[in-house]
């Protein structure tokens, strides 16, 4: 099996689109977002990607809207059995497939996709409106074992009110539990990575938007956000499987962040960040600990025409004591402080380091770039994408001080009639970048199926050839810790199924 397989690939485009009402929305009265909306689908969109965002209602009566996004995908690792004995075959195969695609770690890549489910329910009008979010990870019927973890139920809550109106200006006021993800490289999605570059918080508080005309065409973007978490892991509770292994010693966690940007038209938006996330608690099982915080200053750039869309981004992240910081900020995936020791600072920085983080992503349709507006989408195309993330390690842990970890890679999809297209992705990542012992490559070919030129639903065939240097290891066991001696799969099919409204 250590060969490359002629492939076949399912890539689902994923979108959300607002409610119907929402076609409706004063272009005057809309608010122009610095991070994604807590309504689309925490998965990236594989191209060619579409704005999803949920809108509030527009109706002066109050209207129910109901969207929904399903990323269902079945995998199968395969490699060489070592040393087969009677009654064993020479290939194992594996589900989840043994690879080095750890979520909440660097090496995560986005290419072999895991299960997502989400639904959007909204009720209101256009002065005030209610979201709520159900998601899961997993499928009852086809999970191995029942995971309580993985069925997120009420994901994310919240009250909007629409202010705009009154004040003049674009303003919103959000209330409640919500997702905010700052550093999406995409043009409409979080990238090709699925990871934010600056910073995700997950928090219960407000969220304020504004949204200041200046001119014709400049707008200046502002938002500011202050949360904290319902509850923290009781001291007595015993970190399990049910509870997410929770981490008894993190604090009760706030988190205030402020976000600045400059808009010109629909083409270019700079933006800047500050996030600060810190706890001052004195009710953990291990007695009086030093006050932990976690800091994040970024910026970014997009500009979108007609020749594609093209990100920068580079944020700087802060760690003092960061241990008992919990899960309420996530910084490239790792949730909260002991993540971050975990992922990059090391067990034995005390929590003590930095990291400087900078990404750039180019996404362009040809069709589009060679006829402008012309192109309606509903003709064949090609798609392009350039993705890299790289951050440098600064820590007290000698071990993991000085480490540069970089990633980067390519995409190129051909969609040539209205139900087929197919696609070409190349992964390159170093976990160390002066140590290619550290490294590994994705090869991954895929055959795309669909009903229409624009299509809200997909299916994907997808072969994935992973070649591994020797010190690249995968995760085994529950939770998932790093084991040298697991024989990593060298191939994985995959068959996607991807639907959203």
């Amino acid at each position: 099996m250590r060969r490359r397989l002629a492939g076949l690939v399912i890539a689902l485009s994923v979108a959300i689109s607002g409610p119907a009402l929402a076609q409706q929305q004063d272009p005057d009265h809309s608010i122009d977002k610095l991070g994604l909306d807590p309504g689309e689908p925490q998965a990236p969109s594989p191209p060619p990607a579409v704005p999803f965002g949920v809108q509030p209602a527009q109706s002066k009566e109050l209207t129910l809207d109901f969207h929904g996004y399903l990323l269902l995908p079945m995998e199968i690792g395969m490699h060489d059995r070592l040393n087969p004995t009677a009654g064993e075959s020479d290939v194992v195969l594996h589900t989840p497939p043994l690879i080095p695609q750890y979520p909440e770690g660097f090496e995560y890549t986005g290419v072999i996709p895991t299960p997502w489910v989400q639904m959007n329910f909204l009720y209101g009008n256009s002065t005030v409106y209610a979201t709520t979010i159900l998601a899961a990870t997993t499928l009852g019927d086809a999970a191995g074992y029942y995971n309580t973890t993985a069925q997120l139920g009420v994901n994310d809550a919240f009250i909007t009110v629409n202010a705009s109106k009154p004040i003049g200006i674009p303003f919103e006021v959000h209330v409640g539990a919500m997702t905010g993800r700052y550093g999406a490289m995409g043009a409409y999605d979080i990238g090709r990575y699925g990871t934010p570059l600056i910073a995700q918080t997950n928090t219960i508080g407000e969220t304020i938007e504004a949204s200041i005309p200046l001119g014709r065409q400049f707008k200046l973007m502002l938002e500011q956000g202050f949360g904290g978490q319902l509850a923290r892991p009781p001291a007595g509770l015993v970190p399990a499987g049910w509870n997410g292994f929770a981490n008894v010693n993190a604090g009760a966690t706030f988190i205030n962040h402020l976000h600045a940007g400059l808009a010109y038209g629909k083409n270019f938006r700079l933006a800047v960040h500050y996030l600060t996330a810190f706890t001052q608690d004195d009710q953990v099982p291990s007695g009086l600990i030093p006050d932990g915080r976690i800091v994040v200053m970024g910026g970014e750039a997009h500009l979108t025409g007609q020749f594609g869309h093209i990100y920068a981004g580079l944020a700087s992240t802060q760690a003092t004591n960061a241990a008992t910081v919990s899960g309420a900020i996530r910084i490239l995936n790792a949730q909260g402080g002991q993540d971050l020791m975990n992922e990059y600072l090391g067990p034995n920085s005390n929590g003590n380091g930095s990291l400087t983080t900078f990404g750039a992503e180019y996404d362009v349709s040809v069709s589009r770039m060679i006829f402008g507006q012309a192109y309606t989408g509903k003709s064949a195309d090609i798609l392009v994408s350039l993705f890299g993330i790289g951050t440098e390690v600064k820590s007290d842990d000698a071990t993991f001080n000085n480490v540069l970890k970089i990633k980067g890679g390519a995409e190129v999809t051909y969609d040539f009639l209205p139900f087929m297209g197919v696609s070409e992705r190349f992964d390159h990542v170093r976990l160390n970048a002066s140590d290619s012992r550290q490294a590994f490559s994705i090869f991954s070919t895929r055959l795309l199926f669909h009903t229409n030129w624009l299509a809200r639903e997909e299916i994907a065939l997808q072969y994935s050839y992973f070649e591994d240097g020797i010190n690249v290891y995968v995760r085994t066991g529950y939770p998932p810790v790093i084991d040298p001696s697991a024989n990593p799969d060298a191939d994985v099919l995959s068959l996607i199924g991807t639907v959203w409204w």
